[in-house]
């Protein structure tokens, strides 16, 4: 792993979750994307689902637009990872499907709006302090070392792996009953995972196959039928360290 000369900073991620009538607009932003989503709903399911995608780092990304409409019809629920699984997720865009997935659950809290913010800064000696708000309120503060939550608050997540499938086998199993704490869990964790790519030297790469090579078939990018046309997007590094307020700049 080559880390990233940037990398002396706080990986940063914010997600803005808005209702009216009928429809929820969510946007999503960090370093390395920047994507929204108007779902429409008629307060039991999606009747309609839209993606923009304003800052990718592959150039397959914008197609993800079109696999994202299989989003329609999904319920409504405050459980997150009841909607996940409406669609296959690696057929995806990871991003698109997740903003997607917190818009259903954001129509069905009935609530206006809702932010969260994450908050990454860079390891030293494999070890940082991953932070999330929700609307300006600390939630979670989880201490990692390696791929473990070595201290927390709540106390709930000591000691847990990040690795994907315990995590998400523990808020299921664990935190059925706590569906607002469980989804700000699922929010950090995959925060955690893609803020890790400021270790890594993307200016170099300029093909989705060497990224593949190492996470494998884990998005619509880099799905085996497209890998191969997926190349570098110039310029769609941000860092945000000391400018959370712009992460959502349209640019």
């Amino acid at each position: 792993m080559t880390p990233d000369p940037r990398a002396r900073g706080t990986f940063r991620r914010a997600i803005s979750l808005e209702s009216s009538r009928g429809e929820v607009r969510g946007e999503l932003a960090d370093d390395f994307h920047h994507f929204a989503v108007r779902l429409a709903h008629d307060e039991e399911r999606a009747t309609a689902v839209e993606g923009e995608s304003l800052r990718v780092p592959w150039s397959t990304c914008p197609g993800a637009v079109e696999p994202l409409r299989r989003m329609v019809g999904a319920p409504l629920s405050d459980r997150i990872l009841d909607v996940f699984q409406h669609t296959r997720p690696r057929e995806q865009c990871t991003h698109l499907h997740d903003l997607a997935c917190l818009a259903l659950t954001h129509a069905a809290r009935g609530e206006t709006q809702r932010r969260y913010e994450v908050a990454l800064p860079d390891r030293i000696q494999d070890a940082t302090e991953a932070v999330l708000r929700r609307d300006g309120e600390e939630l979670l503060r989880w201490g990692l070392q390696g791929n473990r939550i070595e201290s927390a608050s709540p106390g709930i997540f000591d000691g847990l792996s990040l690795a994907t499938y315990p995590f998400l086998d523990f808020l299921i199993d664990e935190l059925r009953e706590l569906p607002a704490i469980a989804e700000a869990a699922w929010i950090l964790q995959r925060a955690i995972f893609v803020g890790a790519g400021r270790r890594r030297d993307f200016e170099g790469r300029y093909e989705a196959k060497e990224l593949a090579a190492v996470l494998g078939n884990a998005c619509y990018a880099l799905s085996p039928e497209r890998v191969d046309e997926a190349k570098r997007v110039g310029d769609n590094l941000r860092d945000f360290s000391d400018a959370a307020e712009k992460l959502f700049d349209r640019e």
